[in-house]
């Protein structure tokens, strides 16, 4: 079995989706992986936001991210199933190794910073 690579996947939707169109589209995403032999490990739906600039002259959209351990062929595989979807506005999937190591770091200097600091007294 091929070594599984983990990976991050962002994708804009239509702003014009109700949540259940946009749980489908997670999901979607999620069992092709599963599917092709890749673990979903966290999938989210962050909600709708407003967008940087202007795409398909839509201002707003609603983002979804999925963190998972998948082969090149999958991550390949999911690029060609994305174009064909009129409802994703973009995409983005990022090779990252290095993710667990550093949550777990910064986990560890906010708890350090916060015994570090006191919390502050109310002044009246």
């Amino acid at each position: 079995m091929p070594k599984l690579t983990k990976y991050e996947f962002t994708w804009i939707l239509d702003p014009l989706l109700d949540d259940a169109a946009v749980t489908a589209s997670i999901e979607k995403y999620a069992k092709s992986v599963r599917d092709q032999g890749g673990e979903v490990t966290l999938q989210e739906n962050w909600g709708r936001k407003k967008l940087a600039f202007e795409m398909l002259k839509k201002t707003e959209g609603i983002y979804a991210f999925m963190r998972m351990r998948a082969t090149p062929a999958i991550v390949a595989e999911l690029n060609r199933i994305l174009r064909f979807d009129e409802q994703v506005l973009r995409t983005l999937i990022v090779l990252d190794e290095e993710w667990e190591a550093r949550n777990l770091e910064a986990a560890k200097q906010a708890g350090v910073r916060s015994a570090e600091q006191p919390a502050p007294t109310p002044t009246a």
